[in-house]
C-alpha cells in the first residue's frame, strides 16, 4: 500500500505534538497485546475445561480473559480520547494556516474565493479531512499491530497451521482487491454522467431567456431527464457489480476457511492437533478477518480523500505577494500624491489618468463616484491592488518602497459598514498592533471619541463582552469605538469610507468625535453628501474615472438642493489635474 506524500504532509502538521502521537501508540500496542493474548487464554481455559478438569485453573483463566477485556477497553478510551485531540489540533492548525494564507492572498484572489463559495468549502473539507485521516491512520497503526500480535501467537500454538493462514491471507486480500478493483470504472461512470448532467443543467439555466422565449421547457426537460436516467443507469450497474462482487467474495473466503478447518481436522484425528490448541487457532483466526479487512479498504478511502487534501494544499500553497519595501519613515507628514494614475479591470478602465496632492493636514471630501471608483481608490492607497499606470507617493517616497508595516502604522480606515473585531470593548479599540497599549492610553481615545459617556454605564466597563455573547450596543456606540481605535493608533493618513451617522443624521457626540478625529491629520472622506464638519478645505467629485476640482470656497451648511446642484454643475467641466 503506498501512501501519497501528501499524507505525510498532513500529519507534518502535527510535529509538535508527539506526546499525543506517544500516548495513542501506546494505548494502541496495549490493545494488540490484549488481542493476541486472548487465543492462549482460550487455549488455556478449554485445557482446564475438557482436558485437565481443573477448576481452579479454569477460574483463573476466565478471569484473565475478563481482566484484558478491561484492559483493552481502558486502552480503546485512552486511544478515541487522544486521536480525538490529535484530529483536533489538526484541524485548529488547518483552519489557522488556511486563515493566515487568506489575509497574504491578492485582493482579487480573495474576492474570487468568496464569490465562488471556496472558502467555506475548504472549512467544511478540513472537517472532512481531520476527521477521516486521523480515524484512517489510527485504524491502519492499530490493525497492523494487532495483525503481528496474532500472527505470533499463532505461531507459538502452532508453526504449521500458523504458515498456512499466512500464505491464504495474501491469497483472500488479492481476492478482496480485485474485486474491488471491477468497481472503479462503475463508480467513474456515476461520477462522469453526475457531471453531464450537472453540466447541462447549467447550460439550460445560463440560456434560460432563449429556452423560454422559443418555448423549449419541454426539449430542456426531455434532455435533462435523459441525463438523469444515466445516473440511474451507472447506478444500478454498480451495485449489481458491487452485489455481485460481495457474494463471490464471502464464497471463495468460506471456502478458503473450510478448507483450513478441514485441515485442522484431518491434524485433530491424526492426534497432532488437540482440542484447546484446535479452539485457539480457530479463536486467533477469527480475530484476523476484521482487521484485515479494514486494512484492505484504507487504501480505496484514502484514495476518495485525497482530492480534497490535494485541493486544500493547492490553496495553502498559492503564492503570496511578497513585501518589496525597505524605507521605514519615523515619521509622515501626511502628504498623498497622485501621479497619472491608472487603474483597468479586464472589462473597462476604472479610474483614468489622475493627478492629484493632497497637502499635509487638508481634509478632502470625494464624492459622485461609484462603489467601484470608491474601493479601487481606496485599495490602491492601502497596496491591495496596484495601479495599472502611474504611482502613489507619501511623503515623496512610493508606496511600493515603504515596509508595509510601516505603511500601515501610519494609516488609519474607518470603514463604511460596523465590524466587531473583538469580544470586549478594550479589545475593539485597542486592536491588531495596538493590543499592548496600556489601559491610560485606551481611556483616553475612549474620552476623546466620546465613547467614554456610554463605556461607563457597562457593568464592567471597558472590559465589558459585546456582540452576540455579550452586551448588545447600538450603531452608534461601535461608531464611536471606530473612532477611539483611530484616535489611538494617532496615524498622520486618516481614511472614512462615509460619515458615520444614526438615521442619515450625524448626532452630536458623532459630530464632536469626528472633529476630533480629522484635527491635524490628512484626512481622504469618501460621502455621496457634503458632511457637516467645520474643516473640509476641498470637495472632488468622481465622474466616468476622473476627478474634478472644485475652485469656489466651502460652505458646510448649504442645503441638499445646493449640494445637487453644485454636483451638476461641476461635472460639466472635467479636469484629470487637481493641485
Amino acid at each position: 500500500m503506498i501512501i501519497s506524500p501528501l499524507y505525510f504532509r498532513l500529519l507534518g502538521q502535527l510535529s509538535s505534538y508527539w506526546t499525543l502521537f506517544l500516548l495513542a501508540l501506546s494505548a494502541m500496542l496495549i490493545m494488540a497485546l490484549t488481542i493476541a493474548a486472548l487465543p492462549l487464554c482460550v487455549q488455556q481455559l478449554l485445557d482446564s475445561t475438557f482436558i485437565q478438569r481443573d477448576p481452579p485453573t479454569i477460574q483463573l483463566a476466565s478471569l484473565a480473559i475478563v481482566a484484558l477485556l478491561i484492559v483493552r477497553s481502558i486502552a480503546s478510551y485512552i486511544n478515541r480520547y487522544t486521536v480525538s485531540k490529535i484530529s483536533s489540533q489538526l484541524g485548529v492548525r488547518l483552519r489557522t494556516i488556511l486563515f493566515d494564507k487568506l489575509f497574504t492572498l491578492p485582493l482579487t484572489d480573495c474576492h474570487d474565493l468568496i464569490k465562488s463559495h471556496a472558502i467555506e468549502k475548504l472549512i467544511l473539507d478540513i472537517h472532512r479531512i481531520i476527521q477521516t485521516t486521523a480515524q484512517n491512520f489510527a485504524c491502519l497503526v492499530q490493525d497492523s499491530l494487532t495483525i503481528i500480535g496474532l500472527t505470533l501467537a499463532l505461531f507459538s500454538l502452532n508453526r504449521d497451521i500458523a504458515l498456512t493462514l499466512l500464505l491464504v491471507m495474501p491469497l483472500i486480500v488479492l481476492i478482496m482487491q480485485i474485486t474491488q478493483s471491477f468497481l472503479i470504472k462503475p463508480n467513474q461512470d456515476i461520477l462522469s454522467a453526475s457531471d453531464t448532467f450537472i453540466q447541462d443543467l447549467l447550460q439550460s439555466i445560463r440560456h434560460h431567456r432563449v429556452i423560454r422565449l422559443d418555448r423549449g421547457q419541454t426539449h430542456e426537460s426531455q434532455r435533462l431527464s435523459k441525463a438523469a436516467e444515466s445516473i440511474q443507469q451507472a447506478e444500478a450497474h454498480y451495485a449489481a457489480l458491487s452485489a455481485t462482487a460481495d457474494t463471490l467474495n464471502q464464497i471463495i473466503i468460506t471456502l478458503i476457511l473450510m478448507a483450513i478447518v478441514y485441515f485442522m481436522a484431518q491434524e485433530g484425528l491424526n492426534n497432532a492437533l488437540l482440542l484447546d490448541e484446535t479452539g485457539a487457532l480457530v479463536a486467533a483466526a477469527a480475530l484476523l478477518i476484521a482487521p484485515i479487512q479494514r486494512i484492505i479498504n484504507i487504501p480505496r478511502q484514502l484514495q476518495q480523500e485525497q482530492i480534497i487534501i490535494e485541493n486544500l494544499f493547492l490553496m495553502l500553497d498559492r503564492e503570496s505577494p511578497v513585501d518589496t519595501g525597505t524605507i521605514s519613515p519615523q515619521s509622515v507628514r501626511g502628504e498623498l500624491t497622485f501621479e497619472q494614475v491608472c487603474y483597468d479591470n479586464t472589462l473597462q478602465s476604472v479610474l483614468s489618468p489622475v493627478n492629484l496632492t493632497v497637502r499635509p493636514g487638508e481634509t478632502v471630501v470625494f464624492m459622485g463616484y461609484s462603489d467601484h471608483e470608491k474601493t479601487t481608490l481606496i485599495d490602491l492607497i492601502l497596496r491591495f491592488q496596484q495601479p495599472t499606470n502611474g504611482r502613489i507617493l507619501l511623503d515623496g517616497h512610493r508606496l511600493n518602497d515603504i515596509r508595509i508595516d510601516d505603511l500601515y502604522a501610519h494609516i488609519a480606515l474607518i470603514p463604511a459598514d460596523i465590524a466587531l473585531l473583538d469580544d470586549k470593548i478594550a479589545g475593539n479599540i485597542a486592536y491588531g498592533t495596538m493590543a499592548c497599549a496600556n489601559e491610560i492610553r485606551i481611556t483616553n481615545a475612549a474620552q476623546t471619541s466620546r465613547a467614554i459617556e456610554f463605556i461607563r454605564e457597562m457593568s464592567e466597563g471597558l472590559q465589558t463582552r459585546i456582540g452576540r455573547h455579550g452586551t448588545e450596543i447600538t450603531t452608534e456606540h461601535y461608531q464611536l469605538l471606530s473612532i477611539a481605535r483611530a484616535l489611538l493608533k494617532n496615524p498622520s493618513l486618516l481614511i472614512l469610507d462615509g460619515i458615520p451617522s444614526t438615521a442619515g443624521q450625524i448626532s452630536n457626540p458623532l459630530q464632536q468625535a469626528l472633529e476630533a478625529l480629522i484635527q491635524n491629520r490628512t484626512t481622504l472622506i469618501f460621502t455621496q453628501h457634503i458632511p457637516q464638519l467645520k474643516k473640509i478645505d476641498r470637495i472632488l467629485i468622481f465622474k466616468n474615472g476622473y476627478i474634478i476640482k472644485h475652485q469656489e470656497p466651502f460652505n458646510p451648511v448649504i442645503s441638499e438642493k445646493q449640494n445637487a446642484s453644485f454636483i451638476q454643475k461641476d461635472s460639466k467641466s472635467e479636469n484629470t489635474s487637481v493641485n
